[in-house]
């Protein structure tokens, strides 16, 4: 009877995801500070600082793959990113702080979905992109990623395995009038 008792702890224990925890003040401060740097450098166009809120294990992961040092990586990514928006005019980025969904993987890993809004101008149109940026830690210290673009989704799984099995909110993209 006590090994089937036990036995039946064991599974309800390996079962069950992780318990949730809260975020400690320090953690809070720092997401914060994190998605402040982000939207302060994207607005001032500030790239440099942009490639930096993106986890090192990524950038570390994709210079391998490209057969590249982290250095050259980002700054093709800057001299991209210019590129990209020298077509693109961004007239609104938000993230909203106030509806922060706080989550963790199946492992217990904490995560952030910040909604985000950018609106931009376009060979005379206007668009309205609502997506979600993912703010995990990684260490003590808050990264921000992509998580609309699937090859960027994908290249999280590969680093940080206990995103797997995470779902993420789809994004949307409309003309505006």
């Amino acid at each position: 009877m006590k090994r089937l008792v036990y036995c039946l702890f064991l599974l309800v224990t390996i079962a069950h995801p992780v318990w949730s925890r809260d975020l400690s003040p320090a953690e809070q401060d720092g997401l914060r500070t994190q998605i402040e740097r982000f939207s302060s450098a994207l607005n001032a166009q500030d790239f440099g600082t942009v490639s930096k809120t993106v986890p090192p294990k990524v950038f570390e992961f994709i210079a391998s793959e490209a057969g590249i040092t982290v250095e050259q990586l980002r700054g093709a990514l800057t001299a991209q990113m210019q590129m990209a928006l020298a077509a693109v005019k961004i007239t609104e980025f938000t993230m909203d702080t106030q509806a922060i969904n706080l989550k963790q993987t199946p492992d217990g890993t904490p995560y952030a979905l910040v909604p985000t809004k950018t609106v931009m101008e376009a060979g005379g149109q206007t668009i309205e992109a609502k997506s979600h940026t993912l703010a995990l830690m990684d260490g003590a210290e808050w990264y921000l990623l992509r998580i609309s673009d699937q090859q960027q989704v994908t290249i999280l799984r590969k680093v940080y395995p206990s995103f797997s099995e995470v779902t993420f909110p789809d994004d949307s993209m409309q003309q505006v009038k």
